[in-house]
C-alpha cells in the first residue's frame, strides 16, 4: 500500500496523478486530508489527543493513525514540510510495517527561510516588512524545529539501511537542496537515494519531468515492494 501525505496548503485531490501512476504500477494507494494544513486552520489549537502541542505533532499523530489502520506493509510518499512528521511517525512503527519512503521537496531545515519563501513566491506578499511580521507569527504558531523536524534522537530509531528516495528540484524557490541535505545530515544510517531534477520547481517532478520522475520512482518502489498485480499474475500462472 502506498500512503500519500500531501504538502502544507494542499489536499488529496492534488495527488490524483501520483495515485494513478502508482495504481498503474500495480499498487493500492490511500490519501487523506491533513489537519492544520492551511493558513486558516493554523489558528486552531494544535493539540494532540495526549495534549502535546505543535502542528508537527498533530500531523505525526494523524499519520500514525492512518498507518495503524492499514494492516499490511506500506511505503510512504510525502511532499514538502509534513515529510519530517512522517519520518518521525515511521520511526515509531514496528519493524517491517513501513518498508520505504519517497520524500519530495522535504523534509528540510531552515524553517524561517521556508516561511519567507512561501510568503514571497506562493502568497506573493510584496511588502518585506509585512512578510517579516508574518514569518514571526508563523514561527510562533507553527513552530520551527517542531514542525519541520530536525533529525532528533527519535529519527535515529529508523532502521539501519531504511530506503529513502529524496526528490529534489533544482529550481525550487521554496526549499533549497542545501536545507534538505542539512536535515538528512544526522541520518547517515539510512539508505538515501537522490533524484535531482533540473529545470523543475517545488513539487513539480511528475508534471514537469514525467519521464525521469516515473522511471526513477518506479524503480525505487519495485525494488522495495512487490506490486499487487505482479502477485496476482504469478498466482494465476498454471
Amino acid at each position: 500500500m502506498i500512503v500519500f501525505v500531501h504538502h502544507f496548503g494542499g489536499h488529496p485531490k492534488q495527488l490524483s496523478k501520483h495515485i494513478l501512476f502508482v495504481n498503474e504500477l500495480g499498487f493500492d494507494a490511500v490519501a487523506f486530508q491533513l489537519r492544520l494544513a492551511t493558513l486558516t486552520q493554523i489558528f486552531r489549537p494544535a493539540l494532540t489527543r495526549n495534549h502535546k502541542w505543535g502542528v508537527g505533532k498533530v500531523w505525526e499523530e494523524q499519520i500514525t493513525d492512518i498507518l495503524s489502520a492499514i494492516d499490511r506493509p506500506k511505503i510512504l510518499m510525502t511532499f514538502s514540510s509534513p515529510s519530517g512528521a512522517a519520518l518521525k511517525a515511521i520511526s515509531e512503527r514496528p519493524a517491517g510495517d513501513v518498508v520505504a519512503a519517497v520524500c519530495e521537496g522535504g523534509p528540510f531545515s531552515q524553517a524561517g527561510r521556508g516561511y519567507w519563501n512561501y510568503l514571497t513566491y506562493e502568497l506573493k506578499v510584496k511588502n518585506p516588512i509585512l512578510r517579516a511580521g508574518l514569518v514571526t507569527v508563523a514561527y510562533a504558531l507553527l513552530g520551527g524545529c517542531s514542525l519541520l523536524g530536525y533529525p532528533q534522537k527519535r529519527l535515529q530509531k529508523l532502521p539501519k539501511g531504511f530506503p529513502l528516495l529524496s526528490v529534489r528540484a533544482w529550481e525550487d524557490r521554496l526549499v533549497s537542496n542545501h536545507s534538505i541535505e542539512e536535515f538528512l545530515k544526522g541520518l547517515e544510517h539510512l539508505a538515501v537515494e537522490v533524484l535531482s531534477l533540473p529545470e523543475v520547481g517545488h513539487l513539480q517532478g511528475l508534471s514537469r519531468a514525467p519521464k525521469e520522475y516515473k522511471s526513477r520512482v518506479k524503480s525505487f518502489l519495485l525494488s522495495n515492494a512487490t506490486a499487487i498485480k505482479t502477485v496476482e499474475k504469478a498466482n494465476n500462472n498454471p
